[in-house]
């Protein structure tokens, strides 16, 4: 029986042309996959129609043409819902958004429009402020057999065998895609001022805090732009302090999108509090 990974499920899926007999029901779109060729985890009970599994991570759509689509594999909002943007009904399962502008769709609603382009490829070689000698090349898959083999040298966590990466071969130094796009600064609710990413952690021994671990020196971190003694990985920018950090790539892809609309969120209130002072309104709105 053949095996198959897919980024939203932590375990290996089966390839089934047919499954029969209870009503199954697709994780990905939320329709019925009864009878279909679907990917099954059945210890889960989760369930992909061929189409949801094979669904592109990121697209550009005729209905949102300024900006790409990216791929979720639940909304990205404290509801656990979101309203598609093309049929205006609510779903609970895999969405394609953008994160600019609020934009969101069904699976099933992307791919029932008509010819969906595939996004601008990422760069071919991208330089980097915490590698700044040499640049650094995308690879489509990590060069490495298994799982935990290598680790990003700029979060510090492991490199998935399956996932792109950008490398410096010069060097032997590796960087998730996603962590090639870090923020300048975060905030987090626990503390009160802004976070600056750090992209060489300059300091001999310093403790995460919020998982009390070591930062490698090697690593990014962020740390209190107002020079209070508070920084922690990169990974544990959005977790919890009870939580045991840094998170995986799949939940801080998602823990930072939230992240960075609640920021907007702030940034929103302060320019309304201005606009007010001077008799101007302007109508913004953003969900989180």
């Amino acid at each position: 029986m053949d095996r198959h990974k897919h980024f939203s499920h932590p375990h290996t899926l089966s390839f089934h042309k047919s499954l029969e007999g209870a009503q199954l029901t697709c994780t990905g779109c939320n329709f019925p996959c009864t009878g279909t060729p679907v990917y099954s985890c059945r210890a889960c009970k989760f369930f992909l129609h061929d189409r949801c599994f094979n669904a592109s991570r990121s697209l550009t759509h005729p209905s949102h043409p300024d900006h790409p689509l990216s791929l979720f594999p639940s909304p990205t909002y404290s509801s656990g819902s979101f309203i598609c943007s093309e049929c205006n009904k609510t779903g609970s399962g895999f969405c394609f958004c953008c994160s600019n502008c609020e934009f969101d769709l069904h699976i099933h609603c992307a791919y029932n429009t008509l010819n969906p382009k595939p996004s601008t490829p990422p760069p071919n070689q991208i330089k980097l402020k915490s590698h700044p000698n040499h640049p650094l090349k995308y690879l489509p898959k990590a060069p490495y057999a298994s799982s935990g083999a290598r680790t990003c040298d700029v979060c510090g966590t492991g490199c998935d065998p399956n996932g792109a990466l950008y490398r410096c071969d010069n060097c032997d130094y590796d960087a998730h895609a996603t962590c090639t796009a870090l923020p300048e600064s975060v905030r987090r609710e626990d503390h009160p001022h802004m976070l600056s990413l750090l992209y060489v952690n300059p300091y001999a021994s310093f403790e995460c805090d919020v998982c009390r671990g070591a930062i490698a020196q090697n690593h990014c971190m962020y740390r209190c732009s107002s020079g209070c003694d508070y920084g922690m990985h990169v990974k544990c920018v959005p977790a919890k302090v009870s939580e045991q950090a840094p998170m995986n790539e799949m939940t801080f892809q998602l823990e930072m999108f939230k992240l960075q609309n609640q920021m907007k969120v702030h940034q929103m209130a302060v320019d309304t509090m201005l606009l007010g002072n001077h008799g101007l309104h302007r109508n913004r709105y953003y969900r989180y």
